[in-house]
């Protein structure tokens, strides 16, 4: 890939503009609106963030029971407990859709390009200008745009409001420990997947309450970060105050379970990704990555 994150990221508030000026919106909220009852929603890499923030979108505006799920988990549990599968995909095409739909449920495709297939509904969002990059950010950000307008009922002042921290901190360190929890697992899920998928950084997500039973001893032994998604609750406080103690730096990101509160924070750690690939003098579109990839990427055989 070429290495042109900077271009990417120039252009990554006019590429949602775009996307949602020219997408059939009044059709996707409607069939968004139609989804009814227990819903499996699916993705993987970059997508995987969006089936994330989908299920949140679901539960919230719809009222029912979703389940972000791994394309692989639908061989080894029963499906017949659901009623829908929400596929999330920028191709359309990949074979974690196919795996999706092995099923006999209503399937629905979130994705950029249509799906022939008779028996699934198309959610289909335009890119005009689509991205060459090995993360791709216009990809994850587009369809969660979308999905935050259908939150939002088609009220789209939110996205005029582009904004993120200016980092300066030493970026070097042993591993990045993230703090999160359900209401903050669509920036998390990003950071995790984007840091490992780059190499800029080893991930250690820690569900907040879980780290106060012992999983803090890591800091005591490595040199490394803590990225903190902040709700304020009172153990938020708490782990803010004696965290600095422990880590070489702590870097908060105030936040809420408020889907667009998500949103915003899913941006910010977007540019704090930049920011670290900026500190190894690495690009983010342009990935090094392990020779492995061309061998696997396309497999599409026995899970």
């Amino acid at each position: 890939m070429e290495k042109n994150m900077q271009e990417n990221f120039a252009k990554l508030e006019k590429r949602v503009v775009d996307s949602l000026n020219n997408s059939d919106l009044e059709l996707i909220n409607y069939e968004l609106s139609r989804i009814k009852g227990p819903t499996l929603i699916s993705g993987v890499g970059g997508s995987s963030v969006v089936s994330e923030y989908a299920t949140k979108i679901l539960s919230k505006k719809n009222h029912i029971i979703t389940r972000n799920t791994e394309p692989r988990d639908f061989n080894y549990f029963d499906c017949s407990l659901y009623d829908n599968v929400l596929a999330c995909s920028y191709s359309g095409n990949n074979y974690g859709v196919q795996l999706a739909f092995l099923n006999n449920l209503k399937h629905y495709l979130l994705a950029s390009k249509e799906n022939e297939q008779e028996d699934i509904t198309n959610l289909t969002y335009q890119c005009n200008d689509p991205e060459k990059s090995f993360i791709s950010l216009g990809a994850t950000l587009i369809p969660c745009s979308i999905l935050l307008n259908y939150y939002l009922d088609n009220n789209q002042d939110v996205f005029n409001e582009y904004s993120h921290h200016n980092y300066k901190f030493d970026s070097n360190c042993d591993a990045y420990e993230i703090f999160t929890g359900i209401d903050t697992s669509t920036p998390s899920k990003y950071l995790e997947s984007t840091m490992i998928e780059s190499g800029i950084g080893i991930p250690i997500v820690h569900d907040k309450y879980s780290y106060c039973h012992g999983r803090s001893t890591i800091s005591t032994v490595k040199n490394n970060i803590a990225i903190y998604l902040n709700t304020n609750k009172e153990l938020d406080k708490l782990l803010l105050e004696e965290l600095p103690k422990y880590y070489k730096d702590v870097i908060v990101i105030n936040t809420s379970s408020n889907p667009i509160d998500e949103y915003k924070s899913l941006i910010e750690c977007m540019y704090l990704t930049k920011y670290i690939s900026e500190e190894q003098s690495k690009d983010l579109s342009g990935v090094d990555y392990n020779p492995i990839v061309k061998k696997l990427y396309k497999y599409n055989g026995e899970l």
